[in-house]
């Protein structure tokens, strides 16, 4: 190992670490947010759960936690990551003269049918005992008030598949459901789930959800009475480690930092430079189409000038566009992910001018309805990763593999190959997505769109 450049005593710092450690046991731990927050715990993991399983948050952890709970349950649903997800709590009976409210009800599957594929009731114990004929009511219901796309109630009839759980300390008695339906799951069993999938992996997701999800678990072992203290063995183990290679630590620190800095300096070349790259193969001039470099790496678009209209004389536009992100993160995770993007945020996409609904809702529906089957046509050969024409944001989603041993060179071909694979005339896409655009257009503003759609971009 080479010196280290912050010279220390050994000993010293060794000394200081034992009496921090008494001084450690004399305080007062601090509390995680379970404990300081109002509210019976029953809600809070009600919350907790509704937020973590849900792949569209923004925790982070995308389906892996989800995937981690089904599989808990015995529910093995694949490729999780190309279906839609929608997760609601207090849900409603919808039969006549039934009434009742399951605390979760998590429901899959394509974005483009009318009814989801499979559903997961969930009822939630902590401390509060079962309600009469509370499971067995839930088990016998035909329909529930839950919302799928344009839908707001789902038949149980209708599902593929089904699981009833009744989610409960380890010692607390099962349900009284007299159907047989409802199968017990333990708290306890959640945690040994969660901690068997992420233990080596956590480190990978962003610190906020990883602090707040450790708060989750640590309050779940509280309920259960498990121990989930640090051994003092095991940290002084630990430690113990660090001071034997504390100089390879410290050059890997350096390192990381310089890493840090050279996938920014890439990100900002990629910035700067795709643009260029692409003009000297594809004639946007004549093709009717443009390009778009923002300041932030996340948001380079490219969309025909068409598809960017001001209905409202307004400086939000009406767009319709597919982005690139050569952002760090894609660049660690070597991906191009390239997407066609309806923005889900902006006032003129949002107002609900046309019988109560806006320019994104009239979209997806459509989308979602007498366009759903030539949509999925023209993406048969595409084979994307994500398809979610019912909500406003990415619509269609495709990851390109980068290569580690020359991420600019192949971000540029791989970029050529999403612009060929999407806004060439190697597909429909573009004509198909434009006809839902220019009739969504007309019926929430009364008018057409300025100007004539241009058609698919064209090479030089």
């Amino acid at each position: 190992m080479t010196d280290n450049s912050l010279a220390f005593d050994r000993g010293e710092l060794e000394q200081f670490l034992k009496e921090y450690m008494e001084l450690d046991r004399r305080v007062q731990r601090p509390k995680d947010i379970y404990s300081i927050l109002r509210g019976p715990r029953e809600r809070k993991y009600q919350y907790s759960l509704k937020y973590f399983l849900d792949p569209r948050k923004s925790h982070g952890f995308g389906d892996a936690l989800l995937t981690q709970f089904l599989d808990c349950l015995d529910v093995h649903e694949f490729n999780l990551s190309r279906q839609h997800i929608e997760i609601e709590d207090e849900v409603q009976i919808a039969d006549t003269g039934s009434d009742g409210r399951i605390d979760l009800i998590i429901c899959g599957g394509r974005a483009l049918d009318d009814h989801p594929r499979w559903a997961v009731f969930l009822e939630l114990k902590v401390g509060a005992e079962e309600g009469t004929h509370q499971t067995t009511t839930y088990a016998t219901a035909d329909t529930w008030r839950f919302d799928w796309f344009g839908t707001d109630t789902i038949a149980v009839e209708e599902l593929d598949v089904t699981k009833y759980a009744y989610v409960k300390r380890d010692v607390a008695d099962p349900p009284d459901d007299e159907t047989g339906t409802f199968e017990s799951v333990s708290w306890a069993d959640l945690v040994e789930s969660f901690e068997a999938e992420t233990q080596d992996s956590l480190f990978e997701y962003p610190n906020r959800s990883v602090i707040q999800f450790t708060d989750f678990i640590q309050s779940l072992k509280e309920t259960e009475d498990m121990d989930s203290s640090i051994e003092e063995d095991e940290l002084n183990e630990r430690l113990d480690l660090y001071f034997e290679y504390s100089d390879l630590i410290e050059q890997v620190e350096q390192a990381n930092s310089q890493f840090e800095s050279d996938f920014e300096d890439v990100s900002t070349y990629l910035k700067d430079n795709w643009e260029t790259k692409l003009t000297k193969k594809y004639d946007f001039e004549t093709s009717g189409w443009k390009t778009s470099s923002a300041n932030n790496p996340k948001w380079q678009k490219i969309l025909p000038e068409y598809w960017d209209q001001d209905p409202l004389d307004r400086r939000s536009t009406i767009q319709l566009y597919y982005r690139h992100s050569p952002t760090t993160t894609h660049l660690r995770d070597r991906i191009l992910s390239f997407r066609l993007r309806l923005p889900p945020q902006r006032n003129v996409h949002t107002d609900k001018r046309h019988e109560g609904q806006s320019f994104n809702d009239i979209f997806t529906e459509k989308c979602t309805s007498e366009y759903a089957e030539s949509l999925e046509d023209s993406l048969e050969e595409t084979d994307v990763d994500e398809l979610r024409l019912g909500s406003a944001s990415a619509l269609v989603v495709k990851n390109y593999q980068l290569d580690p041993q020359n991420l600019t060179e192949s971000y540029f071909e791989q970029l050529d190959t999403a612009v060929s694979d999407f806004c060439t005339d190697r597909t429909d896409l573009s004509r198909i997505i434009n006809k839902v655009f220019e009739e969504t257009y007309q019926e929430v503003f009364s008018k057409e769109p300025e100007g004539e759609f241009p058609g698919e971009l064209s090479e030089r």
